[in-house]
């Protein structure tokens, strides 16, 4: 799967520099890239394990998409817009998979929460941190989602992400005495790695349910 995510950066950066200013990168960038792609291939094998091969091949494509949108968010403070094709359609295609299995109720209640959380999305959230994070939190929704995320996970994806991005600015020193941030600072990092950090937390809370509901059981 690394393979597959560093491929998608590699397609996005050739796009950028075929139609576009070539991006400023050294080798120590691609380093970067190349250990991010190690660490959402990591996070993909444990997501995917005992799911069918194209479960893990539409998440590395995801991973792609969030990984080439944080190089291009930190190194120009841009996001191409067709950088979020790919995760769209991956993201899409797991959606259908999830609503298969599922009824009708539980079909609208997961389209009502999605609709939901996008709807806020753009009403709402466009106006506080711009459109390319907005569209990432919509992308990330669309994939947690196909996942059996519903809107309290979307939710606290982006609790996490703000807890992230405010500890960390805190620890450089960039946060000023009214909360707010210094100096403005790429936020695609911090939404992606809370996006991989929910969607675990939340695979892992589903594996443990039946063990708590089994000692619930027993207890009472």
């Amino acid at each position: 799967m690394i393979i597959v995510i560093f491929g998608c950066v590699t397609a996005g950066l050739f796009i950028i520099n075929r139609w576009d200013e070539p991006l400023p990168l050294k080798g120590r960038e691609y380093c970067v890239i190349l250990i991010g792609a190690f660490l959402q291939g990591t996070v993909i094998r444990y997501l995917s394990n005992g799911e069918p091969a194209e479960n893990e091949i539409l998440l590395a494509v995801i991973g792609g998409s969030l990984l080439l949108a944080c190089v291009t968010d930190i190194i120009i403070c841009q996001v191409y817009n067709f950088t979020w094709l790919p995760a769209v359609t991956a993201a899409s295609i797991l959606f259908w998979y999830r609503l298969c299995g599922m009824g009708i109720d539980a079909i609208c209640h997961m389209l009502w929460s999605l609709f939901f959380f996008l709807f806020a999305q753009r009403v709402l959230f466009f106006k506080m941190y711009g459109k390319a994070d907005g569209y990432a939190f919509c992308v990330c929704a669309l994939a947690e989602a196909a996942r059996g995320i519903k809107t309290a996970g979307f939710l606290l994806h982006m609790l996490l992400a703000y807890v992230l991005l405010f500890l960390v600015q805190a620890v450089r020193s960039n946060i000023n005495s009214r909360g707010n941030l210094k100096q403005p600072v790429p936020f695609l990092p911090y939404i992606t790695i809370s996006f991989w950090m929910t969607v675990c937390l939340w695979q892992m809370r589903n594996a443990l349910l039946p063990f708590c509901e089994m000692s619930s059981r027993f207890s009472s």
